[in-house]
């Protein structure tokens, strides 16, 4: 038989052995292999690189990018996104520090209804970086830069301990570190420290020995009754006001406050849940508070620069006049000549100077007012009018005429006019109350209006901008001669009815000729023509419009 030819064994590869030689099919293969691998490498190491490169660039857009972004721009400085979102937080702690405030002056149902609000307000805390841009916060600290860089050009800076001081002044009822606990007077003697406006009250017979109480300490505005017993003390309510502190221990204090407002923020919040955790931090409400009342500080040194106190001069000008008046009526129609209006002032002129000669003699203008006047009004109530400014403004918003106005101005209080004539009529004037304002608030106002002014060069004049610019509001289109739109007149002769400007031919009607309707003459109404369909009335005008002297309404 034949033998079945053996493979030749390979020999086995050991160190220092040659392996055996690849044939052609084999080598392409293992390169193949390796150039296959090779790919899945470079994938796979490209696939992570650019996961990497974009959770980088995530990083930086989100980290960087976004907050770096301008929102508002002063003159030079810049305000980021990023830091639109502090400005943000420190915008809700000032509305939260309101609310804890009011809370602790009023308290009680009220304060209820501003404790709900600290809950909403914290809640939108996380959302700022998400939130639309918030235009109040924007534009609060545009006024802000506005003020501060004013005033640094004028050579004025403020402390932090100015800046402590105002936020003492402001908080510190509210929030002030409670007062320390009263010393024991137990086992001495009763006495009764009285000061020098103290009332003691003698008792009717002996007093007997008292038990040992506390001390009756009582204030210059006590007053001490002497009973058996011992003296009883009765405070007055009036609250002692706090005085400014100086600058350095402002600054102490500060920190208490802050600490005692912290407190109230966040018992607040747990009063509402009590495992809520509060979203601001103490020093959230330091800076938004420094921030408020550095502007504060800034505003009164301007004010204080723009207006000295001791070069202001005060105004005699009142305020505020309150006056009486009694009417005599003078109806004209619109369509009369300027003979017939003069004629028509002429007859009822001797009537007001009757009544004018019973008040120089002695008579009650009240009382005059109340029997003689023909403004239904008011002469009930004597002829008293609604209070009005030097220019004749109402606080509703309506004005005097003007020569009510200059008659009435150089009156002293209880002071009687001459006759003074209006469209209305014939008036006869008395001034119950003429107040002035003291220096102080003259001062304070004058001092507010110079800094309005101010603000607004200082806005014109700046370089602001807004990121994206924001759309400016149509600026309405002046009046003519550019005055402004004027005033109501109050009616000072009743409630008269509308007052047609001439004759007005309606169709289907007659001829109809407006006048000043008096109380006792019932409105014009129109007439039907015969076989005519019928025209509703006129409406009646919603303010009083009383004939001028050249025959038109006044506005």
């Amino acid at each position: 038989m034949a033998r079945t030819p053996r493979k030749p064994q390979s020999q086995p590869v050991g160190r220092g052995a040659q392996p055996a030689p690849l044939t052609r099919r084999g080598r392409a293969r293992w390169q193949r292999e390796r150039q296959r691998q090779r790919q899945v490498v470079i994938a796979a190491s490209t696939a992570i690189g650019l996961a990497l490169l974009a959770v980088v660039l995530g990083v930086l857009y989100d980290r960087v990018w976004i907050p770096s972004r301008p929102v508002a721009q002063v003159n030079d400085v810049t305000l980021s996104r990023g830091a639109y979102w502090d400005e943000r937080r420190r915008e809700l702690a000032r509305r939260i520090t309101q609310n804890l405030q009011l809370i602790r002056t009023v308290g009680g149902q009220f304060g209820s209804q501003f404790a709900s609000q600290i809950a909403q307000l914290d809640s939108q805390i996380p959302t700022i970086r998400n939130a639309p841009v918030d235009d109040q916060t924007v534009n609060e600290w545009i006024d802000r830069q506005v003020i501060v860089q004013g005033a640094a050009a004028r050579g004025l800076q403020a402390s932090d301990g100015e800046i402590a001081q105002q936020l003492v002044a402001d908080l510190g009822t509210a929030f002030a570190p409670p007062p320390p606990p009263p010393t024991s007077t137990a086992g001495l003697t009763p006495t009764a420290a009285l000061s020098s406006t103290s009332v003691l009250v003698a008792p009717s017979a002996p007093a007997a020995t008292a038990a040992p109480t506390a001390t009756a300490a009582l204030t210059t505005t006590s007053v001490a009754t002497a009973t058996p017993g011992g003296p009883t003390a009765t405070p007055a309510p009036t609250p002692t006001p706090r005085p400014t502190p100086l600058p350095e221990a402002a600054l102490q204090q500060q920190e208490q406050i802050l600490g005692n407002l912290y407190d109230a923020y966040v018992g607040e919040l747990q009063n509402v849940d009590p495992q809520s955790r509060p979203r601001l931090t103490i020093d959230d409400f330091k800076a938004a508070l420094s921030d408020q009342y550095l502007r504060q500080v800034l505003t009164e040194k301007i004010e204080a620069q723009l207006v000295p106190a001791e070069s202001f001069t005060p105004s005699t000008r009142p305020s505020s006049i309150t006056t009486r008046h009694i009417l005599i009526k003078v109806t004209v129609p619109v369509t009369a000549t300027e003979s017939e209006r003069e004629a028509a002032y002429a007859a009822r002129r001797p009537e007001a100077e009757a009544i004018l000669a019973q008040l120089r003699s002695g008579a009650d203008f009240e009382t005059l007012a109340r029997e003689r006047s023909e403004d239904t009004s008011t002469k009930d109530q004597g002829g008293l009018l609604p209070e009005f400014d030097a220019e004749g403004k109402t606080p509703e918003g309506t004005m005097f005429d003007p020569a009510f106005v200059a008659a009435a101005l150089p009156l002293q209080e209880g002071q009687i006019s001459d006759l003074v004539r209006t469209p209305f009529g014939w008036h006869i004037i008395k001034v119950v109350e003429r107040r002035v304002e003291s220096k102080e608030d003259q001062l304070r106002t004058a001092r507010s209006k110079a800094f309005d002014e101010w603000m607004q060069q200082q806005r014109a004049t700046a370089h602001i901008q807004r990121f994206p610019p924001i759309t400016p509001t149509p600026t309405p289109l002046p009046t003519p001669e550019g005055t402004s739109v004027p005033l109501p007149t109050v009616p000072l002769g009743g409630e008269p009815t509308a007052v047609l400007t001439g004759t007005a031919t309606l169709t289907g009607t007659t001829t109809v000729t407006g006048t000043p309707a008096t109380s006792s003459t019932p409105p014009a109404t129109s007439v039907p023509s015969p076989g005519a369909a019928a025209t509703p009335p006129l409406p009646t005008a919603p303010v009083a419009a009383p004939t001028t002297e050249t025959g038109t309404p006044q506005p």
